[in-house]
């Protein structure tokens, strides 16, 4: 098959059974070589199998090269599954367990070098199947604005498409309908005046709102008004991994842009209810 670019070897896959064989071959022949060539140093009978067992390692090492080509080798939709997986599991977790969690106290330089697995108070819940490109996450994070701070909770739907990511930002439906009520507003409206300084920061940072909300279910019983903020990726986004770090950042920014807004005293209302767990 032909290459035609750096993306294009960048897709290449095979099978994990084929990988697997091709290792026990290669290290199979590794050993026996070397093998040969002890005893080519050990034994003066057999010191003619030198050259051989030394033609034998020049031609394993660029096939090992080629082994490990293959072992990160990965391509197709198989893999595009198990990339957003990854990013939906773990990086976006990871990055959001430490940004909502306000700002950490002062140390010594020192000391914050070797805090490396200090997580924070924030907590998240994923609801998500291996392999499906939405996940669904149940952030309980600490209210630090208000007179009593307290533990609370939102819910975040993130898909992630081959060309798009769509971002969901949740907030409870009869609190919506409340603060309707209160404003005499309805439906998109309402969420925009709600959210209005959010949504203009996200459009600012080269996003786009869809200007609706519908009604999410995000558990039995429990129901979130929802608005779509939506980005198009770029064709290398599930190889680059800067170009992953830096979705990720700016939807960190957009959500505490968000839980500020949200959580703001002259809100007539309070958003996000108290963590019950």
């Amino acid at each position: 098959m032909a290459l035609d670019s750096i993306s294009g070897v960048k897709s290449i896959s095979v099978p994990a059974w084929l990988k697997l064989a091709i290792l026990i071959i290669v290290a199979a022949v590794l050993v026996v070589d070397v093998t040969i060539l002890w005893i080519a140093l050990t034994n003066p009978a057999h010191k003619d199998w030198f050259s051989s067992a030394v033609q034998l390692m020049g031609g394993l090492v660029p096939l090992f090269l080629v082994v490990l080509f293959l072992a990160f080798a990965t391509r197709g939709h198989e893999a595009i599954k198990r990339r957003t997986s990854h990013i939906l599991l773990h990086l976006v977790p990871k990055t959001l367990a430490y940004a909502l969690d306000g700002s950490p106290g002062f140390q010594a330089v020192e000391k914050a070098q070797r805090n490396k697995d200090d997580q924070g108070s924030t907590r998240i819940d994923v609801s998500h199947r291996h392999g499906d490109f939405s996940c669904l996450y149940r952030i309980h994070f600490r209210d630090t604005q208000s007179k009593h701070p307290a533990m609370r909770i939102f819910f975040l739907l993130v898909e992630l498409k081959v060309r798009e990511a769509n971002m969901h930002l949740c907030v409870p439906q009869e609190t919506f309908e409340e603060y309707c009520r209160l404003c005499k507003l309805n439906g998109w409206d309402g969420f925009k005046k709600a959210f209005d300084n959010t949504i203009r920061g996200t459009e600012g940072a080269g996003c786009r709102v869809h200007p609706a909300v519908y009604q999410l279910a995000v558990s039995k019983g429990v129901f979130q008004t929802a608005a779509v903020v939506y980005r198009q990726l770029s064709s290398d986004f599930f190889t680059d991994p800067s170009e992953q770090l830096f979705w990720v950042q700016d939807m960190v920014a957009m959500l505490k842009g968000f839980l500020e807004e949200a959580l703001d005293q002259s809100q007539p209302l309070i958003w996000f209810p108290k963590d019950s767990d």
